[in-house]
């Protein structure tokens, strides 16, 4: 019986992706996020550009085991520079370019997720073409994709600990 109970619990854990814009004010809300959907026993791919992905790893270097970084290279795009791979890099009139460039993330990502076991994807404002994608393809799997403003997982970041602060004086 507890054979049973522990294929129920594990058959219960998803793979996660998740696919923040290109800016650290999205980028660490969604790895906050990832890290706790890790804690609950969840597997994460967490998807970005190798450089943004080093620089996350400098920033919070005490990662779950169960994130994994997924890097998918920034396609070139004439008018944006080459090295850059985040909002932080360029100013802001260039910004659209680096939206272009995100937007011929599409084929990789598409590829990334039609070849893994993912059942949740979790995009920010931005990829407006990935419900579209690999979503849509005839496939075993059960997956869904949930838009997640990075001002939202902020704000109910704050929201959650502000509670457990408050409940810990009320006893």
């Amino acid at each position: 019986m507890d054979e049973m109970k522990k294929k129920e619990h594990d058959d219960q854990k998803l793979h996660i992706a998740a696919f923040p814009w290109l800016a650290f004010g999205h980028f660490l809300p969604f790895l906050h996020l990832s890290n706790h959907l890790a804690q609950l026993g969840h597997r994460i791919s967490f998807i970005s550009t190798p450089k943004n992905l080093r620089r996350l790893t400098e920033i919070s270097p005490n990662q779950s085991a169960s994130v994994t970084m997924v890097p998918l290279p920034l396609p070139s795009v004439h008018g944006l520079p080459d090295s850059a791979e985040s909002t932080s890099e360029v100013p802001f009139h260039l910004v659209p370019y680096l939206k272009q460039a995100y937007d011929k993330l599409q084929f990789p990502l598409t590829d990334f997720l039609q070849n893994s076991d993912v059942n949740w994807v979790i995009l920010d404002i931005a990829p407006h073409w990935l419900p579209l994608s690999p979503l849509n393809s005839v496939s075993t799997r059960s997956s869904s994709a949930f838009s997640v403003p990075a001002h939202s997982l902020s704000w109910a970041r704050r929201r959650t600990f502000s509670a457990a602060a408050n409940s810990r004086w009320r006893t």
